[in-house]
């Protein structure tokens, strides 16, 4: 796959995940923005990205909000005249709306902005803190954000930019790096092609599939009828 040109992604890793789109203007006639462009275009821009948590980014052609960027770190909604950027969004046990930051940006303009966020982020969030829960225990909150990325007013905005060019310059296919050299490779080598048993492992079939064995799991023999 990594001949035939694919990329691994970070689909665990504290970093920027694959970015959702609908199908934007392309494709659908709601759409007034090419929202699936735009998407592969941040993708590309901020894919390895590390950061305290996991980003997770999305793109909507319309207010119809298909990609639900409402609810992202990220998330950008076309407008007839550019985009609406969202931040700070979160799903999952705690949902977060996204606070609208800014409204009708043009493309370069809300690189500009997400540049300087999401070094403003990750230079002062905890570890393991997800962006809406630094924008919750930010003093000021969106306002003291939107002061600090639109209008500088720390006089860091040039050293935010030139932070987040250094770190997007230095991306590689990790995998592909691993593969090409062959001390990081010798990591892998016990599982890699390797004949080696590990006397640790126990397995067990579970609907015609052998799987690890976990000694905290109480395993029933499904092969044989279980009486009641």
């Amino acid at each position: 796959m990594i001949d035939a040109g694919f990329e691994t992604g970070h689909a665990y890793g504290k970093a920027v995940r694959t970015v959702k789109s609908c199908v934007g203007s392309t494709w659908c006639r709601y759409g007034v923005q090419d929202s699936v462009g735009f998407a592969i275009a941040l993708e590309n821009r901020y894919k390895g990205l590390r950061a305290p948590h996991k980003l997770k980014f999305a793109v909507s052609g319309c207010t119809r909000e298909c990609a639900e960027a409402q609810s992202k770190d990220i998330g950008v909604i076309a407008t007839e005249k550019g985009w609406n950027l969202y931040v700070c969004g979160n799903g999952g046990m705690r949902p977060r709306h996204g606070d609208l930051f800014a409204v009708d940006l043009d493309d370069a303009t809300l690189v500009q902005y997400v540049d300087r966020l999401l070094m403003f982020y990750i230079r002062t969030a905890d570890r393991l803190q997800r962006t809406s829960v630094w924008m919750e225990n930010m003093e000021g909150g969106l306002t003291y954000l939107q002061q600090v990325v639109m209008e500088d007013s720390l006089g860091i905005a040039d050293e935010l930019e030139a932070e987040m060019a250094h770190s997007l310059s230095q991306y590689q296919c990790e995998w592909k790096t691993t593969l090409a050299s062959p001390d990081k490779l010798k990591r892998f080598r016990h599982f890699f092609n390797s004949d080696a048993g590990d006397d640790t492992l126990r397995y067990v079939v579970e609907r015609g599939q052998r799987q690890p064995c976990p000694e905290r799991i109480h395993v029933v023999d499904i092969s044989h009828e279980v009486k009641r």
